[in-house]
């Protein structure tokens, strides 16, 4: 099991893209970079002028002085706007366990100052609905590794993935093991093919249906090996989101 931050404290790497296309400018201006001491660990996504959505693991244990969120950009060297972390909210049933199954890994940053939104750069909207039923297409993004051997993508990547029923994602990784991960039903899985996937430095980053924000990229077991990759299913969190934007 791999969580997918590209540069960490201890931890992991995250996920990359692989097997994506490169991303147009504006194509996804609700992406940003997270970075760490002005390198990117981790992506996310704007929800409001002031807040950012990202995975709990990308943040925890970090100082926010240290931290920053990128819009704008389609590079991971930085051609966006920068922006300064006021705080960081990080879900309370967050554990960091992987016998937890990662569940609620999920954080929203608040920002010093609002973004100024235009065709690069603007929110998007949370899930209207659970997307976990098996019918539907969705939209994984991020400056992630390319293959599990490479480094991180310097340019924004993009691939159309299936999103699996709640079913399926229960079943693609069972608690079968003491201290392995699984996924629990607040999750929600994309599986397209062997090849395709995200993989480390693509953790907090977006799947997106149908503009809307559908969940938060969590971790994979392994890199793009025909496995599901695993997110927080956004619509069990419409509750905490909303509560961190008072």
């Amino acid at each position: 099991m791999v969580l997918l931050y590209s540069q960490c404290h201890g931890c992991n790497e995250s996920p990359k893209i692989i097997g994506g296309r490169r991303a147009a400018p504006g194509q996804f201006p609700h992406q940003i970079s997270l970075t760490y001491h002005s390198s990117h660990i981790c992506g996310g996504s704007i929800v409001s002028a002031t807040h950012v959505v990202t995975a709990a693991h990308c943040v925890e244990d970090l100082s926010a002085a240290h931290l920053g969120v990128v819009s704008g950009a389609q590079r991971s060297s930085g051609d966006g706007q920068r922006h300064r972390i006021k705080s960081i909210r990080i879900h309370p049933g967050y554990t960091g366990k992987a016998s937890d199954g990662w569940k609620n890994d999920i954080a929203v940053i608040t920002l010093t100052a609002p973004i100024s939104f235009n065709v690069f750069q603007k929110p998007i909207a949370l899930a209207s609905r659970d997307y976990a039923t098996g019918t539907y297409r969705g939209i994984i993004s991020g400056w992630g590794k390319t293959s599990v051997t490479s480094g991180t993508s310097p340019h924004l990547l993009w691939a159309s993935v299936n999103v699996l029923s709640q079913n399926d994602c229960l079943a693609a990784h069972p608690n079968r093991h003491h201290g392995s991960a699984f996924t629990n039903p607040k999750h929600i899985c994309t599986l397209e093919r062997r090849g395709v996937g995200a993989c480390q430095g693509d953790s907090g980053g977006p799947l997106v249906v149908d503009n809307e924000l559908v969940g938060v990229i969590s971790w994979v077991a392994p890199c793009a090996l025909g496995v599901p990759d695993v997110h927080t299913n956004i619509f069990h969190y419409q509750n905490f989101i909303l509560q961190s934007e008072i």
